[in-house]
């Protein structure tokens, strides 16, 4: 028995010193070749995928972000909305300031001939509530302002009851003596009826972070919030040398804000295929 098992282990030792190692090699450089050939397929194949569509739905006007100007919350705003407000116009230099100011008319009356359209999402812009189970319904709550932001800084865009005023929320440092106003607009509010407990879960389930609402307006008035208060000035001593700051009389008031010609709100889900409730003009 030990003869026997001397001889295969001599046999397998044989076999692997003068044909594994080139079996392994052979097996390793088929391997890599099948590598190399499975990722040049997988290439090729994704070099033919078509682009994603980057429009998710067509809806018809004032929807229909083709025809329209989009403004993104807290983004830039389109061009010349400065010219609709009173004040210095914007620019690096006196003289880029006065050509600007040369095309206010210009600018006004071309940001006033356009239709904009502002999109929302849920769930911090459009707010699903709890059912209401005694009601059999959900109420939704579109956000009523968006700021966006200019060569003078921002300006809020209003499309219901908006009033500048302390929010209440330390907009300034708890020991300020002044807070800063901010506008502040009503939410525009929709009811959804669902009477089902079990299709009311189902559409919470699915749809409390997936609704979204468009604004669709022209422009309307302008105002300004100007609170202007008066500073004490305050010294501060540092290297020998007395500094001074503030004084005199500082705005804190909320600011620019234009108010929306409204044309219509549309709140859907399904990636905006599916409409739930729309208000027009």
């Amino acid at each position: 028995m030990r003869v026997l098992l001397l001889s295969s282990l001599l046999v397998t030792t044989l076999a692997c010193s003068n044909g594994g190692g080139s079996r392994a090699s052979d097996q390793l450089a088929a391997l890599k070749k099948k590598q190399e050939a499975d990722a040049k397929a997988k290439k090729e194949k994704g070099d033919k995928l078509e682009a994603l569509p980057t429009e998710v739905v067509k809806l018809d006007p004032p929807y229909d972000d083709s025809q329209t100007t989009v403004i993104l919350p807290d983004g830039p705003c389109p061009e010349g909305f400065w010219a609709l407000f009173p004040g210095e116009a914007p620019g690096g230099s006196p003289e880029e300031k006065k050509a600007n100011a040369a095309r206010r008319k210009e600018l006004a009356e071309a940001a006033r001939a356009k239709k904009y359209i502002v999109k929302l999402r849920a769930p911090a812009q459009v707010v699903l509530s709890p059912y209401d189970a005694p009601n059999g319904k959900f109420n939704i709550d579109v956000n009523g302002t968006i700021d966006c932001t200019d060569p003078l800084g921002r300006i809020a865009l209003t499309w219901s009851e908006a009033k500048a005023g302390d929010p209440g929320n330390s907009a300034a440092k708890a020991d300020a003596d002044f807070s800063q106003n901010v506008w502040m607009a009503q939410p525009v509010h929709f009811e959804l009826f669902i009477k089902s407990l079990t299709e009311a879960k189902e559409f919470n389930d699915k749809n409390r972070f997936g609704l979204s609402a468009r604004v669709a307006f022209g422009l309307g008035k302008v105002e300004v919030d100007k609170k202007i208060k008066k500073v004490a000035k305050v010294s501060e001593k540092a290297a020998g040398e007395t500094l001074a700051f503030g004084g005199g009389n500082e705005d804190w008031g909320a600011g620019r804000m234009l108010r929306a010609d409204l044309l219509g709100i549309r709140v859907a889900t399904d990636r905006e295929k599916k409409q739930l409730a729309e208000k027009g003009k």
